[in-house]
């Protein structure tokens, strides 16, 4: 972390930080006063305080303990495309997730990873929801029917609804008998998604019958 003394947010986001040390949730922690070590602004390339860097995550201004929990989880997924496409979705680049699942399908698998984790933060699954409807009827789509079928057994209803939901884009009559099942499922909005998806596939039919 990079402070300056007369910074009015850095010592909010040094107390969260070292919070976060006492967690475990960070390892360590170095501070830097740039009034002391000015070239560390050029070293870093930092033009205003506060300013932390975590993994390969750089976040500038205010932070609260939520933005900075959500750094720590990212950089521990680094390693891992489910990772990667959270930071992207997360930051609003849903366009890029597209560009690399269109040049190797079977990244989505990573959404699915990130669709089935209860942490995975809602502007993430707003981004999930943008990718699922890019490939909505698709061929690619209807291969992951099993994955989010199993994900409709969740035990959070927020991941139920949102596969569900997804089992309706893939506009495959096969995705009925599993809605079905849960058609009195205990979470209102469940239920209202599967009434919804339903309709959506009947619809489909009753099209793909017309003359």
């Amino acid at each position: 972390m990079l402070l300056g003394t007369q910074c009015p947010y850095c010592p909010g986001v040094l107390k969260n930080l070292s919070e976060l040390v006492k967690t475990g949730e960070l390892g360590r922690l170095q501070v830097i006063n740039l009034e002391q070590h000015p070239e560390a602004a050029q070293t870093y390339g930092v033009r205003s305080v506060p300013w932390v860097k975590i993994g390969n995550y750089e976040l500038s201004g205010a932070q609260d303990i939520a933005a900075l929990r959500q750094r720590i989880q990212w950089a521990s997924k680094d390693s891992s495309l489910a990772g990667e496409f959270d930071f992207l979705l997360s930051d609003g680049q849903a366009a890029k997730v597209i560009e690399h699942i269109n040049k190797d399908n079977n990244a989505l698998s990573a959404i699915l990873e990130l669709l089935g984790d209860p942490a995975t933060v809602l502007s993430t699954r707003i981004g999930i929801g943008v990718i699922m409807e890019e490939y909505a009827g698709t061929e690619l789509l209807k291969k992951h029917i099993p994955e989010l079928t199993k994900l409709a057994e969740h035990n959070d209803p927020r991941i139920r609804a949102d596969a569900l939901h997804y089992l309706g884009l893939t506009h495959n009559q096969s995705a009925i008998p599993v809605l079905q099942q849960h058609s009195d499922d205990s979470d209102p909005e469940v239920r209202e998604v599967v009434a919804d998806s339903l309709e959506l596939l009947q619809t489909l039919e009753n099209q793909s019958d017309s003359p």
